[in-house]
């Protein structure tokens, strides 16, 4: 198991364009629009891992306000650019869904699906413990692709597209606040890769990610 990739949010795209490319030298692609009224943007990573950052804005906002995870996410970035959770990527993702009820007794809420990007790529998926991710940011939710030679065959595009100043490689650590007792057993082998600190609201507030220029350590308000 192992980092897949941070989600930060914004009201619009400009703010969260603007802050990885002057402070960090990094690009972001994509654009596609999703069924909850939020649109994804990316920010790709080199390496055959395919690492990112997903930046989620508002697309629709009629959409998000009906729902409770679109009027969280519209509260959470209310005030400006934030990181918002994070997902591991599981090698068993029955296993992972396995370890959240057990965990928290309640339905982990393992999806199967597939995404199409803008240009119309397809990318199968398996999702698990989302919805308990949204509401306890430091706790990560789990997922697991398919077609991996067909996501790492993207990477040159998605990195021409981005034009990076500075190329992300791998995110390596994660700072997290939680005064959450289950986090060690929710994140596994991946225990070793979050530093904890005890408070409340549960966070994420930083990402370590190293770059062709070094390490570089983002955090937002």
């Amino acid at each position: 198991m192992r980092i897949d990739h941070v989600i930060l949010g914004a009201r619009t795209i400009e703010p969260l364009r603007d802050l990885l490319r002057s402070g960090y030298g990094f690009g972001v692609t994509d654009g596609s629009p999703n069924p909850d009224g939020t649109a994804s943007w990316v920010v790709p990573f080199r390496g055959d891992d395919v690492q990112y950052l997903e930046l989620l804005v508002v697309h629709d906002e009629h959409v998000l306000k009906d729902s409770a995870f679109g009027r969280v996410f519209l509260d959470r970035v209310a005030d400006g650019p934030a990181l918002l959770n994070w997902a591991a990527l599981a090698p068993d993702i029955d296993a992972a869904a396995a370890r959240v009820r057990r965990l928290t007794g309640a339905d982990p809420e393992l999806l199967r699906g597939e995404s199409v990007r803008a240009d119309g790529q397809r990318v199968p998926w398996a999702e698990a413990a989302f919805a308990a991710s949204w509401a306890r940011p430091a706790h990560p939710f789990f997922l697991d692709y398919g077609n991996w030679p067909a996501r790492r065959a993207r990477l040159a595009g998605d990195l021409t597209d981005a034009r990076h100043d500075t190329t992300p490689l791998a995110i390596e650590r994660l700072e997290v606040v939680t005064d959450a007792s289950d986090l060690t057993d929710w994140l596994g082998p991946l225990a070793d890769d979050v530093d904890v600190r005890a408070g409340a609201p549960e966070a994420v507030t930083a990402a370590t990610i190293r770059t062709d220029a070094g390490t570089v350590t983002i955090r937002l308000p």
